[in-house]
């Protein structure tokens, strides 16, 4: 093959093992990015304040992926001491099963609940920037999904101790619903509908109806373009009894319509869980062009494999809500080996990790030595830490994410935020002809719903049933 041709297919030069289809999926993730139309904010940046200013709508040219105006980095989102306690109850059995046999309820021998803290994330710091992925790793249960969520907002910050910046000023909560999103584990997506209808849907739901449709057909079929879903663009999504799309392009539809609005922050709740390895990495390299073109990703991540590892930029790894390791993924060897427990040679680096973080937290003393020496280890390695902080505030990163097309749709600053992109009317419209539409193309299952409405509705009581149900109700 001559070396242009296995340069424009470099994926799938890389893995010659995939199929046809996966073949012309990572295909379509070398192609160069489309325009991408933005939103707002770029008008009013220039006149914040002044709340009578009405936003220009412009389509600017989108640079090619890794392309940075001339401060680098514009966007670091900094959290430091993040700690979260929950109170767990637990009960207390009655004195009829102890030993004493003292059964009487005049003794107080009743149920009792006594509750104790339980802490789920314990001085965590970290850092992530624009045009990296950062990935949380960890045991079930060692507080993956419990940081992504704080650091999403999704926790409340009356109970949250510690500080979650971006670019050093803290986010007030309408400014990160509007310039982020958040993908959970599950795939709520509607069966009949085909992977580019969805996204209109989203688009028409989370866009402003001052938005041209014209415009937002642009950004649903760059966005198809983007997540490699040109092939199944007219293929509907599936569930058990309709064939569908696969298994990864189906996350990628779930992450498109998270997307549709082209948020700053990217947070994802394990995107890779019941995928095999091959569409798995595909999601991820979807993610990695995601954050190139001017986001910050994170995501939770249960084992990557060495190809995913090789796309991730930064590291942290917990066990029980503490941070065992947090740096590069290629210093991990360098960590380990510190240590005293090297990482043997040709050795999966993360599933070495992983294993022996699980061995440690078997044994007596559990991962605190482990938790300190990471402590020690990070003062000694500044490289492993981020070397410079962000070099524009918040609202001139804001306008030079603009500057190179992002699609912040509502985001206008912080007083002058709307709470919702479209009104209640057009939202119930956008839903009413979402569910019609997924409705009439599986006539069996709007069959069975409209026969059962309509039994329901003209079935007289019956003398025991509901007649009898409704005195419970009734008050003497």
């Amino acid at each position: 093959m001559p070396s242009t041709e296995c340069d424009k297919l470099s994926m799938a030069c890389d893995l010659p093992f995939l199929g046809p289809r996966q073949t012309m999926e990572l295909q379509e993730f070398s192609r160069k990015p489309k325009r991408s139309s933005s939103h707002t904010l770029g008008e009013l940046l220039q006149h914040v304040g002044n709340s009578t200013v009405e936003p220009s709508q412009q389509v600017l040219d989108v640079h090619e992926p890794g392309f940075h105006p001339a401060a680098s980095m514009p966007f670091v989102l900094s959290f430091h001491n993040l700690t979260y306690s929950v109170k767990v109850r637990r009960k207390v059995l009655p004195a009829c099963f102890s030993r004493s046999g003292n059964n009487s309820p005049d003794n107080g021998n009743l149920i009792e609940h006594k509750s104790r803290m339980k802490v789920l994330l314990n001085d965590i710091s970290g850092e992530a920037r624009e045009g990296e992925i950062m990935a949380v790793l960890g045991a079930s249960g060692s507080g993956k999904s419990t940081l992504i969520d704080a650091l999403a907002d999704r926790i409340a910050r009356e109970s949250l101790k510690g500080t979650v910046t971006l670019n050093g000023e803290v986010l007030e909560s309408k400014l990160l619903k509007v310039i982020s999103a958040y993908v959970m584990q599950d795939d709520l997506l509607f069966p009949m509908l085909t992977v580019e209808e969805t996204f209109m849907f989203s688009a028409e739901f989370r866009l402003p109806r001052t938005m041209s449709r014209s415009r937002k057909k642009a950004r649903v079929q760059a966005l198809i373009d983007q997540l490699g879903l040109r092939s199944a663009a007219k293929t509907v999504i599936g569930d058990e009894g309709h064939r569908g799309v696969s298994g990864g392009e189906r996350r990628r539809v779930s992450i498109g319509t998270d997307i549709i609005h082209d948020p700053i922050l990217l947070f994802l709740d394990e995107p890779t869980s019941g995928l095999d390895s091959t569409s798995a990495y595909m999601v991820v390299k979807v993610l990695q062009r995601i954050a190139q073109s001017g986001s910050i990703v994170i995501l939770s991540i249960h084992q990557p494999s060495y190809r995913i590892l090789s796309l991730l930029d930064r590291l942290i790894i917990l066990s029980h809500g503490q941070t065992v390791f947090s740096g590069a993924p290629g210093i991990l060897p360098q960590f380990f080996a510190e240590f005293g427990n090297p990482i043997p040679v040709n050795e999966d680096k993360t599933e070495f990790a992983l294993d022996y973080i699980r061995e440690l937290e078997s044994t007596p003393g559990g991962t605190k030595n482990l938790v300190d020496f990471n402590k020690t280890w990070q003062k000694r390695n500044p490289l492993s830490r981020s070397s410079t902080g962000p070099k524009l505030s918040l609202k001139d990163a804001i306008s030079a994410s603009i500057s190179m097309g992002k699609l912040v749709s509502g985001a206008t600053w912080t007083h002058l935020l709307p709470k919702y992109a479209n009104p209640f009317w057009k939202e119930m419209v956008v839903i009413a002809n979402r569910s019609i539409t997924n409705s009439r193309r599986a006539p069996e299952l709007f069959g069975a719903r409209f026969g059962a409405v309509l039994v329901t509705g003209i079935s007289p009581p019956s003398s025991g049933g509901l007649t009898i149900h409704l005195k419970v109700f009734k008050k003497d």
